[in-house]
């Protein structure tokens, strides 16, 4: 009874990190500037690490919650379920650790730009932002459409999931080579993933139910 009782109560806070996580993701997509050079990166330095910020705690606590979402549901999302989550756990901690490099540009966007694109193009850097980049629009894809196969969260918050993983980095993506007018993709990006995450940590917070075997 006590384990079931540190249980429910892991799954609570687990429910209530996605909460906050789905929040700060949406609030650091719009701080952020739409584009990143070096001219953008000075002029918008208070907001680029202000959202790098927010960004860092968002992911941490998908990371703290994600397993706790996962496991409440665990039985019902078969392997699909499985290899999603593990997916999308590997890309955001990903992420995580890329984003780092927000909190040094304004200094290199200063004092030496050419380094910064030099950075920016260097390959192993490429080949991880490219990793982190696939395994997290893969992976949240995935663990949505696990997602929106169980019964016991809305579905409409897995259709959320699997739709703005994706969105929220391809927005990203095309507003740094294309144009910032796409920006807008990965602002509805976070709102959608912020929200399909948030909702059953919601509801895993009100009323969290223990995994069945």
């Amino acid at each position: 009874m006590a384990k079931d009782a540190d249980l429910v109560g892991v799954l609570r806070w687990a429910g209530m990190a996605m909460v906050v996580a789905g929040v700060l993701m949406v609030a650091a997509t719009v701080l952020h500037p739409s584009r990143e050079t070096a001219t953008t990166i000075i002029a918008g330095e208070v907001g680029l690490v202000a959202a790098h910020v927010l960004y860092t705690l968002s992911w941490l606590l998908v990371l703290l919650g994600l397993p706790g979402l996962y496991l409440a549901q665990r039985a019902a999302m078969g392997r699909l379920g499985l290899v999603g989550f593990l997916t999308a756990f590997l890309g955001t901690y990903l992420i995580a650790v890329t984003g780092n490099f927000g909190f040094l540009a304004p200094v290199l966007a200063k004092q030496s730009p050419t380094v910064l694109d030099s950075i920016n193009q260097y390959t192993p850097v490429v080949a991880v932002n490219a990793l982190a980049a696939i395994t997290f629009m893969v992976g949240f894809a995935l663990f949505g459409i696990a997602m929106i196969r169980t019964a016991s969260v809305p579905r409409t918050s897995g259709i959320l999931v699997a739709v703005g993983g994706p969105a929220h980095l391809l927005g990203f993506g095309i507003a740094q080579f294309v144009s910032p007018i796409f920006w807008v993709i990965a602002i509805l990006g976070s709102l959608s993933l912020g929200a399909g995450l948030a909702w059953p940590g919601y509801l895993l917070w009100r009323t969290p139910r223990l995994p069945i075997s």
